[in-house]
């Protein structure tokens, strides 16, 4: 994830020791029964987070500075002999994570749900009960606990997965986690929040689990931090979760049976429970919700980039069905489209409106005597002509059919219209194309000219049959010659 590999400095090796040293203190002090069972071990966590940041750069560096920091934190409890014992144990423990999760390819910000077992089965499951096996040796050696030695494995190896499965994931969080997910507050967060609010209040006054002869337990507060998962992100579920686990370790090192007036080793066990219970369950719903989220921005953005290409697509199809694919100018249904469209303008504005038809003298023995590859040569010429005499926007030349075009002209007064209906005559009988069945010997063409100020009862279909009729009138009249004829006048 990271496009740049942090490189551990001296800063790192001072705060390492420091930080591993007060959380040793922490969890002796806040999480250690007086029996002395340690209910969450937190350290190991640290370190395991420090080698993920670093990619395991100096990890030997950082194993000597931990077992420093252990037989400084360890000493007025343990003798400094048995505190490298203890402290060994954990070296084998964080290195056997370590190397497992990168053997498994465990991404460093458990993004996936996949990252989040892979961490639980190599972290809190194998490594720990490795860690415990060799650490409850370590104990009954040096004589410091008498229990059996699995339950001595039992104690040890669920408070260290305890401490790895809350600790190593808020560390890991604060590090790659950036972005919070944090929806505004609804009505349904505010009574949840009271509600929460009341239970632990609740629970920290309660008394062997009750509360004015209420059963009142940490479970009760499961479901509040699974809706506390859903409604931010990743890394505050973690700080929640890991707050909410020290509060109910402290409960019990004071001495509240926040689980009811049971023996102290049920109750260990039983906020053990809590814990490993509200630790996985929440944090994998937050990365659950969090692959959700992820998921549907991604659908998102690629029904967003679809929409765009279909846009796209059509704007391209919607030309194509609009364009003469021979000559690239406009063709009919376009023409058909803009006419109505102009028409109304003009109707509604009282300008005139211009239409010319434009049909090219015999065409059709043209065609025949020099070939279909001629013809549409001079049709492309024809319109390339046609569409050179235009310049306002809005004017259109298109395409009718066959040898037909049509020019739309809005604002466009009878004289103009003539003229360039005149001009356009001469710049194609110009072009000198050979035509030996004209009479004039090369291509020329023949338009009907009209232009008309619509009123309210006519129609743009009678602006169509008197440009028809001028044009009918310019082929009667002999051709290469422009008509003009108005309604109008």
């Amino acid at each position: 994830m990271d496009k740049q590999l942090p490189t551990p400095n001296i800063i790192s090796f001072l705060l390492f020791p420091l930080i591993y040293f007060v959380s040793v203190k922490l969890c002796l002090a806040f999480a250690m029964t007086p029996e002395g069972t340690v209910i969450i071990w937190l350290p190991n966590a640290i370190v395991l987070a420090t080698l993920f940041y670093y990619r395991g750069q100096r990890l030997w560096l950082f194993m000597l500075l931990m077992l420093a920091a252990e037989v400084a934190g360890d000493v007025p409890v343990f003798r400094w002999h048995e505190a490298l014992m203890l402290g060994g144990a954990n070296i084998a423990e964080v290195t056997l994570a370590y190397f497992l999760m990168r053997k498994i390819n465990m991404s460093n910000a458990l993004i996936k749900i996949e990252d989040v077992i892979k961490f639980i089965v190599a972290g809190p499951l194998v490594s720990s009960l490795f860690g415990a096996l060799i650490g409850a040796a370590a104990i009954q050696y040096i004589g410091r606990d008498m229990s059996p030695y699995l339950y001595i494995v039992q104690v040890w190896w669920f408070g260290d997965a305890l401490g790895l499965t809350i600790g190593t994931p808020l560390l890991l969080s604060l590090f790659y986690h950036h972005r919070k997910v944090i929806k505004p507050l609804q009505k349904v967060d505010v009574i949840v929040i009271f509600l929460s609010a009341g239970l632990l209040l609740m629970l920290l006054l309660a008394k062997n689990g009750l509360f004015y002869g209420v059963v009142i337990t940490p479970t009760l507060l499961l479901p509040s931090m699974l809706y506390f998962s859903s409604r931010t992100d990743f890394k505050l579920t973690a700080i929640a979760v890991a707050i909410l686990s020290f509060a109910v370790s402290i409960l019990v090192y004071a001495g509240r049976n926040p689980f009811g007036d049971v023996s102290i080793s049920l109750t260990i066990l039983h906020a053990q429970e809590f814990i490993a219970i509200l630790s996985m369950a929440c944090m994998g719903f937050a990365t659950l919700i969090a692959r959700i989220r992820e998921n549907e921005r991604e659908l998102e953005d690629r029904v967003a980039k679809r929409t765009d290409e279909l846009q796209v697509l059509n704007q391209t199809l919607e030309q194509l069905s609009t364009t003469d694919g021979l000559t690239g100018i406009a063709n009919r249904r376009r023409f058909d489209d803009v006419l109505e469209i102009e028409w109304a303008r003009a109707n509604r504005t009282q300008q005139p409106i211009t239409l010319a038809i434009l049909d090219i003298d015999w065409f059709k023995p043209f065609n025949d005597r020099y070939g279909h590859q001629a013809g549409d040569e001079c049709l492309k010429k024809v319109s390339a002509v046609l569409t050179s005499n235009i310049s306002r926007t809005g004017d259109l030349v298109a395409r009718y059919g066959g040898e037909e075009f049509v020019l739309i002209a809005f604002g466009m007064d009878s004289q103009d219209a003539i003229e360039i209906s005149k001009r356009i005559c001469k710049q194609i009988q110009a072009l000198a194309i050979p035509h030996d069945q004209s009479v004039f010997g090369s291509v020329t063409v023949s338009i009907g000219v009209a232009t008309m100020t619509p009123q309210t009862a006519q129609h743009a279909d009678m602006l169509f049959k008197v440009a028809d009729e001028a044009l009918y009138e310019a082929k009667k009249q002999g051709r290469n010659q422009a008509v003009f004829k108005s309604p109008n006048v």
